[in-house]
């Protein structure tokens, strides 16, 4: 028989043993899962006895995490930007540093005319962005894409968790090949893949061994996906319209420059708590460029 707190003491060793950070958080959350219960719940109720079936899951669970796979993809769920998304092996983890390209896109967004602002969200994946993005502004609307069929289910799931399903068209297509060049939209977010090929060695294991590698490496240099959007954004913003970025660290100064030969005004690169250039803000400037 197993309590809470015998199970927590376990699972706590078995993590601290294959050097997995936070042990004690990861051992409660896998027990909150395995319970259907919140973290706070289980630290306060230590007496409870597990059934077998929990204590079972609990024991698969602690294995796979111990073995590398990430919580995230244990539980299903990762919070982002104060919402709960659905993610798992199809979709990168939603990150805290792409909350700052979200924050960004608000406060420009809630700063524009009345009447609906449209965007495009490029490489969607479990759809955090422009999900958070809707959620916020109830009065924008627009367009998801990606080139992962699983990825789109996913999406799909975490618009509909949030009630802004019917404000998001999702689409599968590969960057802005789908639309033709005609000014349409208001905003363009993206989060591309920018991790070096080169660099892969250099991720931790969880990472480069679970999540999906189409997602994370743009290439040899990580600049191939930089190099093939940009030039097409402009052709494609409304005038006045903006284009928000995330980069990888070391990136802004090469970023910036493709920007600027794409004739568009980069207003501003955002740091990360880190310090690391993380999100660069672009607009397209009435009667400069019309692609």
């Amino acid at each position: 028989m197993h309590t809470i707190a015998t199970a927590k003491a376990w699972a706590e060793e078995q993590l601290q043993r294959a050097q997995i950070k936070s042990p004690r958080l990861t051992a409660d959350l896998l027990i909150a899962f395995v319970l259907g219960w919140d973290r706070v719940r289980v630290i306060s109720h230590p007496e409870e006895v597990l059934s077998r079936d929990a204590w079972e899951r609990l024991q698969s669970l602690i294995t796979r995490r111990t073995g590398g796979e990430p919580l995230q993809y244990l539980t299903g769920e990762q919070e982002f930007y104060g919402l709960v998304f659905r993610v798992g092996p199809g979709v990168l983890i939603p990150r805290p540093e792409t909350e700052i390209l979200v924050e960004r896109a608000i406060h420009l967004i809630r700063n524009q005319p009345p009447g609906g602002t449209r965007f495009l969200d490029i490489g969607t994946g479990s759809g955090c962005i422009a999900a958070s993005i809707a959620y916020e502004v109830p009065d924008c609307n627009g367009c998801a894409v990606d080139i992962s069929e699983a990825a789109l289910r996913i999406a799909r799931g975490n618009m509909i968790r949030h009630g802004v399903s019917g404000r998001i068209h999702l689409i599968r297509s590969n960057l802005l090949d789908c639309f033709p060049r005609v000014p349409s939209f208001d905003f363009i977010f993206c989060n591309p893949p920018y991790v070096a090929l080169k660099d892969c060695g250099s991720l931790p294991p969880e990472v480069r061994n679970h999540e999906p590698h189409r997602a994370l490496f743009g290439g040899e240099t990580g600049m191939e996906l930089y190099q093939e959007l940009i030039p097409e954004v402009p052709s494609r913003l409304r005038a006045g319209g903006y284009l928000l970025l995330e980069l990888g660290a070391g990136q802004a100064d090469e970023v910036h420059q493709l920007a600027n030969d794409a004739g568009l005004s980069v207003e501003a690169i955002l740091p990360d708590l880190q310090g690391i250039p993380r999100c660069l803000v672009g607009r397209k400037l009435p009667g400069v460029f019309n692609g």
